[in-house]
């Protein structure tokens, strides 16, 4: 509504509310504050720290929010009413109305989210009762204000009760704070909160968009003829990378189109056996048990990943398998949410067991991992036996799992550490290095099974190495990638190998197949050949097993192949 000439000049005259600096310096105040709280909090620093502190935020945010969004939309029916208030005028209605966009916007989509999700429960119907009170109490907040420009109130320059929005000068010189200034602080924070998660989710985009390319792949593998099956888990299918074919993702299967290393791996082999073929039924969230049988999920029924019959065609089969059964997923996100994890009760509070036999609840370094493991390589015994005879003239050759957290950060930002330096200082250098060891034991038992049942293992450390999440020279595998991918608001590519890191999967097993044309001896030269693992955490050497191909060195590092 346009003010008449008349209206105008009485406003100006009696009443100019306006944006000074005091007002500007509690805004940026406030906005530092909540920017510092925010940041500090993904950081894990003391005492910000743990799931107690982040639901904090959360409800303190939710509140913050709506008490300013319903206290901004009286702001906006204000300036509508009398566009010439406020000083700046027009730039103040667009910080007026973007403000009020962006909160709308926070609101209604964690809203959606959390409506939309399995994980809502009883905190949606809070949510949702926190937000109608907080509207209401910024509504009621600004209601006086309001009172003085509806229709059927007139202006009254002289009306107590008329605080407004803004600052009041009633003569020149006098300035009355009322309730901008708490306003100003509101604004101030929703605009901290924002800008931080702003700045941690476009540095983490920025720094899984900005990966090395991968290994080097050798010109071909020597001495391979025959079909190829691929098999095993989401480091196998190529979670994370899109387009995926046949329909996987209905599934989660998320079998990638073109970028997981089986496709890379047939092209070599095409370069050696021009007619092989390729299947490729390895699955994002496969157990141990889903590659002999099939599984129902929410998009459709996941066949086995192997038919059960004997193929002698078949010249080489590739597999990553376990990670699923050891909740790995799982373990990485408690310990980034919590502190201490190594201390804390696995599994988690309301999630399953994965494993063929549950494990009791336990400490995670000391109890549950060490048992899970071992319940895993039980599982690993059986499957190999099985590979081994129902494709007789195979490379069977399963490959590790690369390390999870890097003993060394990557460079930082000036003055503002990234995204990978907060998910490092989430969890301590102890909580790392334990983490590390889980996967050296987890890592080891496979080796040990794999060598008992006639299966090769090739081990990813070295190709690895400084490339793990936020490593200190690029990383192969992605750390969280924060794209809001309602309602799981972090991306399933996260700590998954990229592309980059595909491909390096794919040099680590051409590059081995390449140099050992033959099966190596995994075992120490006349030591005798183990049949089974004992059921307790044991080191290879211990079982009197050489370091496996890959641990301490690439597989061909040097030769005429590149590799």
């Amino acid at each position: 509504m346009v003010s008449t000439a008349s209206e105008t000049g009485t406003e100006s005259q009696t009443r100019s509310p306006e944006w000074r600096w005091q007002h500007l310096i509690w805004l940026a105040l406030s906005t530092v504050v909540l920017f510092d709280a925010v940041f500090w909090a993904a950081l894990g620093k003391p005492p910000l720290t743990g799931t107690t502190i982040v639901a904090f935020l959360g409800f303190s945010f939710v509140i913050v929010a709506n008490v300013s969004l319903g206290a901004l939309t009286a702001g906006a029916v204000i300036e509508h009413r009398h566009p010439t208030w406020s000083r700046f005028q027009r730039p103040d209605h667009v910080v007026m109305y973007a403000a009020l966009a962006g909160l709308v916007a926070v609101d209604g989509g964690f809203a959606w989210w959390l409506f939309t999700s399995d994980s809502g429960g009883a905190a949606r119907w809070i949510y949702l009762s926190v937000v109608l009170i907080s509207l209401a109490g910024g509504a009621c907040w600004a209601w006086p204000a309001l009172l003085t420009v509806l229709p059927h109130r007139p202006f009254a320059p002289d009306s107590t009760s008329a605080t407004g929005l803004w600052p009041q000068r009633d003569t020149p010189g006098d300035e009355t704070w009322r309730m901008f200034t708490p306003l100003t602080m509101l604004l101030g924070a929703g605009l901290g909160v924002i800008l931080a998660a702003g700045y941690l989710g476009i540095s983490a985009w920025y720094e899984n968009n900005d990966s090395p390319p991968g290994h080097s792949l050798p010109a071909a593998i020597a001495g391979l003829h025959g079909n190829y099956v691929a098999l095993g888990d989401s480091y196998s299918a190529g979670e994370g990378l899109p387009p995926f074919r046949d329909h996987t993702d209905q599934t989660k299967c998320d079998r990638s189109a073109r970028s997981a290393y089986p496709d890379l791996l047939l092209k070599l082999l095409h370069r050696q056996d021009p007619q092989a073929t390729m299947s490729f039924t390895a699955c994002s969230g496969a157990l141990e048990g889903e590659i002999l049988g099939p599984t129902h999920r929410i998009g459709g029924l996941v066949p086995p990943q192997i038919t059960g019959q004997v193929d002698p065609s078949v010249g080489l089969v590739t597999l990553t398998i376990g990670g699923n059964n050891a909740i790995f997923s799982k373990v990485v996100m408690t310990c980034l949410l919590s502190g201490n994890c190594l201390d804390k009760q696995f599994p988690p509070p309301g999630i399953h067991e994965a494993t063929a036999v549950p494990i009791p609840p336990g400490k995670l370094l000391s109890q549950w991992g060490p048992a899970t493991i071992v319940q895993i390589g039980k599982q690993d015994a059986t499957l190999f036996r099985i590979l081994r005879h129902d494709f007789p003239n195979a490379r069977i050759v399963v490959i590790g799992y690369p390390y999870l957290f890097p003993t060394r950060p990557g460079p930082g930002f000036p003055f503002l550490p990234p995204a990978c330096s907060s998910i490092l200082d989430r969890l301590s250098a102890h909580e790392r290095t334990g983490i590390r060891t889980l996967q050296d034991e987890f890592n080891s038992r496979i080796y040990e099974e794999a060598a008992a049942s006639g299966i090769e293992y090739v081990s990813p450390v070295a190709i690895w190495d400084g490339h793990e999440p936020c490593g200190a020279s690029g990383q192969y595998t992605n750390s969280v990638k924060p794209y809001l991918n309602f309602p799981n608001p972090v991306n399933g590519g996260s700590f998954h190998p990229n592309a980059g890191g595909q491909q390096t999967l794919a040099a680590l097993v051409g590059c081995y197949l390449d140099t050992y044309q033959r099966p190596p001896d995994p075992f120490a030269p006349g030591a005798p050949h183990l049949t089974a693992v004992p059921a307790r955490i044991v080191t290879p050497a211990q079982l009197n097993l050489v370091a496996p191909p890959g641990q301490n060195s690439v597989p061909g590092a040097g030769t005429v192949h590149g590799c």
